[in-house]
C-alpha cells in the first residue's frame, strides 16, 4: 500500500461576482447629486471680492507748474533743488498778448525743469515740476481696468510693504483717468502687466512713520508694496467662474 498521502484536488477559481446594474446606477446618481449640491451651495455662499495690485511709495508730492498761455520761454529763473515760495516767479514767457509770468503755487523744491530758454510752449504745458515735502508720503496704486467703475474717493484700502508685519489702512483720494493711468504704468515699466488697461489710484499714508520690531521706521522713497481694496462680496460660483458675474444677480 502506497504510504504517500493523496494530493488534494486543485482549487477551482471562483468567478467574479457580476456588478449589480443597480449599484452602478446608484453611484452615478450619487455623483450627480453631489455635483448639483456643490453647485447650489457655490451659488448661495458669498465670499469677499477684492482688487489687488502693486503700490509705489513716494516721499512728498509732485506738482506741475503749467504755462498760462502759449508762447516762447524768455527766461527760466530757478534751477534744480532750488527752494521756492508761493507766488515766486519761476519762468517768464513772451505770448501773443505780451509778457507772462509763471509762478509757483506753493512753497516747495524744484524737482524738474521741463523747458529751456527760447523753447516754444503750449498753454498748460509743464514748465517746472515742484516737489512738496510738507505732505505725507503718497501711495500710487495700479489696479486692473475692470475695477474702475467700482473705485471711488473715500473708499478704504490696505497696503503692506515687504518689511511690514501687518497691513495698514489708508483712504482713496483720487482715481485717475485711463490716459494718466497708462502713462504712469508705462513710466514704471508695468504696462505689460495690464493688457486690458490700468487704473491709477492715489492716496497718502496715515503717518510719516510705521512700527516694526518695536521701533519706528521711515518710509523709503521708491519702495514697492502690495495693496488690497475690498469691493464687497460675490457668489463663490462667480469667484470660480468670473464670466458668470453678469449672468447672476
Amino acid at each position: 500500500m502506497d504510504p504517500r498521502p493523496e494530493s488534494s484536488p486543485p482549487p477551482v477559481p471562483s468567478s467574479p461576482k457580476p456588478t449589480s446594474r443597480f449599484s452602478r446606477r446608484a453611484w452615478a446618481w450619487s455623483a450627480v447629486g453631489a455635483v448639483v449640491t456643490l453647485g447650489v451651495l457655490a451659488g448661495m455662499v458669498r465670499v469677499d471680492r477684492s482688487a489687488r495690485g502693486p503700490v509705489l511709495i513716494q516721499q512728498g508730492e509732485w506738482v506741475d507748474v503749467p504755462a498760462p498761455a502759449a508762447g516762447r520761454v524768455m527766461s527760466v529763473d530757478v534751477g534744480l533743488t532750488a527752494s521756492v515760495k508761493a507766488g515766486q516767479v519761476v519762468a517768464r514767457l513772451e505770448t501773443a498778448s505780451g509778457a507772462a509770468e509763471v509762478v509757483a503755487p506753493l512753497k516747495a523744491i524744484v524737482g524738474r525743469v521741463e523747458v529751456t530758454k527760447g523753447a516754444q510752449v503750449e498753454a498748460g504745458q509743464p514748465v517746472v515740476s515742484l516737489l512738496n515735502k510738507d505732505v505725507l508720503p503718497s501711495l500710487s496704486v495700479l489696479l486692473p481696468e475692470e475695477y474702475r467703475q467700482e473705485l471711488a474717493p473715500g473708499m478704504p484700502l490696505e497696503f503692506q510693504l515687504p518689511d511690514m508685519p501687518y497691513p495698514l489702512e489708508a483712504v482713496i483720494e483720487q482715481v485717475e483717468g485711463p490716459e494718466e493711468s497708462l502713462q504712469f504704468a508705462k513710466a514704471q515699466r508695468r504696462a505689460g502687466a495690464y493688457p486690458e488697461g490700468a487704473v491709477l489710484v492715489r492716496a497718502h499714508v496715515p503717518a510719516r512713520n510705521y512700527e516694526r520690531d518695536g521701533k519706528s521706521r521711515v518710509y523709503q522713497d521708491g519702495e514697492w508694496g502690495r495693496v488690497q481694496v475690498k469691493l464687497g462680496t460675490q457668489r463663490l460660483l462667480v469667484a470660480w467662474f468670473p464670466g458668470l458675474r453678469d449672468a447672476l444677480p
